[in-house]
């Protein structure tokens, strides 16, 4: 990754994007939803919508009435959170090809995280440490 360019896809290839904009580093989401999608909790990066283009046809899951989530319709890839309304989509880290160069910068809905692992260290400057 590059300092305005990513890459990524799915797991088999259907579903692929580029991000033409710099990105936040990750933030690691704690939420119930979160962990009931991804199996743990799930990290993502933050783009501006406008710069993601994506190849293939992703299938969206109304998850809640403010987001989707869009994951690959073959291999079930789970690779966007679209807050509606909002003017970033977030992208799952996993999913973006190495390296990335971003580390994790924020945990949020940290009280629903599950008991059997600590919260994963920051590194982000202190003026953006929550």
């Amino acid at each position: 990754m590059n300092e305005t360019t990513a890459t990524g896809r799915c797991h088999c290839g259907a579903v692929r994007f580029t991000i033409t904009a710099e990105t936040v580093g990750v933030i690691a989401c704690h939420c119930r939803d979160c962990q009931q999608m991804h199996g743990n909790y799930n990290v993502m990066l933050a783009a501006p919508r406008a710069a993601v283009a994506i190849e293939g046809e992703p299938a969206w899951y109304a998850s809640s009435d403010k987001a989707r989530r869009g994951f690959c319709g073959t291999c079930g890839s789970r690779l966007f959170k679209d807050i509606l309304g909002g003017d970033r989509l977030l992208v799952s880290a996993g999913v973006v090809d190495p390296p990335t160069g971003k580390r994790i910068i924020r945990n949020i809905w940290e009280q629903s995280k599950g008991d059997w692992y600590e919260l994963p260290p920051l590194d982000a400057p202190a003026d953006q440490k929550r």
